[in-house]
């Protein structure tokens, strides 16, 4: 069987199979390159899951409290 008889398969068997409403149907490639129509004991889903992009606004960032010196060249410890 190729990939889209087994597509295709799958597709009529979601559609006509009597255990549609708990199993899923899926092409699925072996081992052999042979393609196949596999069962799957999980109920297919029939809301369409949408996720959601959000993105916040950065708060401001606060003054930076050191002192220039510290700020500019590392405070009085650095080696220079």
């Amino acid at each position: 069987m190729e990939r889209e008889e087994a597509e295709a398969k799958a597709v009529q068997l979601a559609a006509e199979d009597p255990d549609r409403e708990t199993h899923r149907f899926v092409a699925r490639k072996g081992d052999d390159g042979a393609w196949a129509v596999l069962k799957i004991n999980i109920p297919p889903t029939d809301d369409k899951l949408v996720a959601e992009t959000r993105a916040d606004e950065k708060p401001p960032e606060p003054d930076d409290p050191r002192n220039s010196l510290s700020r500019n060249i590392g405070g009085p410890y650095a080696a220079g």
